[in-house]
């Protein structure tokens, strides 16, 4: 019996529904997120962290639930679309993503090590529980669930540098309220260009794999390398001003930024556009040159 499929008439708004569905996932966040992580935090010794702004003090505690709120989350995106989503949290590609996020990871895991060499370091323990909501949460935010919906939509490989850019500009301009955290604008603002060239080559990633797992890796391990830092690990992740480590870390996301558009290179679309249809059990047009075959091919890294 054919399985009668969803009309999804809002969801079809590629660009629209890019947010839409970040909202959505921000929403999640905020409400299960916070019933998990509040009564975590009184358990646990220092997993929650206080800013000052402005002169009020602020705690907050986001790290496991914002995680599985976030994966929460996905899991209804794809029963929404069941049967015709594959989702993007597979074994397949994962290997692939890891090798090309590696040169990038290296280069920012040593600024981190220079930070704790100079600023010395806090709780590894509370480090990994805070590193598991921007790995999963901001992940699947700005680029899980929005990028795979336009990737179902789209027609023409040019399309692809949309969401490439869309997503990275995005996610890079959100860190710009970590100002209203207390953190030194000056400082926010250079950690905001930074994480647009994150948000490049992560995406790239992305597109190129199918694969959400190597970025929500590399994220969470980025993330926690840094909040291993003692400044941060009392902060709470906000920037309060720039150290040695901190510049070797912003060179790592200019570096980043020239790594992800080498990786999303337009002679990778014919690729992509063959992964991503497989992903959404649908053929490829003609004029894409893609393949129709739905199995998954071989990726290199770049060549």
């Amino acid at each position: 019996m054919e399985v009668k499929r969803r009309e999804h008439k809002i969801l079809d708004h590629t660009i629209l529904s890019y947010f839409l569905l970040a909202v959505f996932v921000s929403v999640f966040e905020e409400l299960l997120g916070g019933l998990i992580d509040r009564p975590i935090a009184k358990v646990i010794p220092g997993y929650a962290s206080e800013t000052t702004f402005n002169g009020e003090t602020t705690t907050t505690a986001m790290g496991v639930g914002v995680a599985i709120a976030a994966l929460l989350a996905a899991l209804i995106f794809k029963l929404w679309f069941k049967p015709d989503f594959n989702g993007c949290l597979q074994k397949e590609g994962l290997k692939t993503g890891l090798l090309m996020l590696l040169p990038f990871l290296i280069f920012h895991y040593t600024g981190s090590v220079v930070s704790w060499i100079s600023l010395g370091t806090g709780s590894v323990f509370i480090a990994f529980l805070r590193s598991t909501a921007p790995g999963f949460g901001e992940e699947i935010m700005f680029r899980g669930l929005g990028v795979a919906n336009y990737m179902r939509k789209i027609e023409r490989k040019d399309q692809i540098k949309v969401i490439f850019w869309l997503s990275s500009i995005v996610f890079g301009l959100i860190h710009i309220f970590n100002i209203l955290a207390g953190g030194d604008p000056m400082s926010v603002v250079i950690q905001s260009v930074y994480a647009i060239g994150v948000g490049m080559v992560f995406c790239a990633v992305y597109l190129r794999t199918g694969n959400l797992w190597p970025t929500i890796l590399g994220h969470m391990t980025v993330d926690l390398f840094e909040l291993i830092r003692a400044d941060l690990s009392g902060s709470g992740g906000v920037m309060l001003g720039m150290g040695v480590g901190d510049w070797i870390t912003i060179a790592a996301g200019i570096f980043a930024a020239y790594w992800g558009l080498r990786l999303i290179n337009p002679k990778y679309y014919d690729d992509i556009m063959e992964i991503w249809a497989a992903k959404w059990n649908k053929k490829t047009n003609a004029d894409t040159g893609a393949s129709q075959q739905t199995a998954m091919p071989s990726a290199s890294i770049t060549e």
